[in-house]
């Protein structure tokens, strides 16, 4: 059965689905409704191409989806299944780079964005730091929950990644 929402949404339920597979569906799409938006901005931070960020978090929603009626806080395992789905991204990358093949270069639109070039030029543990402090607007203990380091770690990669980004600026 097909139903369809007041913005033009659509949620597929199965006619035989009993009616708390039903609500618990209704509960993903109100989290899919309210949460892609922010994921693809926190998942664009952390990788500098719109379309490889809309990929990570459509598979990080699957990942949700498929996990569901287990998933005790679906927010915050979304949130880390997109770090870490960004930070595979750019693992793949880096062993792309090292082993000679062509490096992946991000289409450069016509209104460059000056800010993420800048935050490009961190480590990726600074960059994926200040974007889930600054984008996602997380707490130190939500980021070093999904980027699976201690609270400490967090503060000094976000303290050593402003001062990087104010040289990166300033130049």
């Amino acid at each position: 059965m097909v139903s369809e929402f007041p913005e033009g949404e659509l949620s597929v339920t199965p006619e035989s689905a009993p009616a708390d597979e039903v609500i618990a569906l209704a509960s993903f799409d109100d989290l899919y409704r309210d949460e892609y938006e922010p994921m693809v901005r926190l998942a664009r931070g952390l990788v500098d191409a719109p379309e490889i960020a809309e990929e990570i978090v459509q598979d990080a929603f699957a990942r949700v989806y498929e996990r569901w009626s287990r998933l005790d806080h679906p927010g915050g395992y979304l949130r880390t299944a997109v770090v870490n789905g960004a930070r595979s991204e750019l693992r793949k990358r880096e062993v792309r780079r090292r082993i000679g093949l062509r490096p992946f270069i991000p289409p450069q639109p016509e209104d460059r964005d000056y800010l993420h070039d800048a935050l490009h030029q961190l480590s990726p543990r600074q960059k994926t730091a200040l974007v889930l402090r600054f984008y996602a607007d997380m707490t130190e203990r939500e980021i070093a929950q999904a980027m699976g380091v201690r609270p400490g770690t967090v503060k000094s990669a976000t303290s050593r990644g402003l001062a990087e980004l104010r040289k990166v600026v300033e130049q």
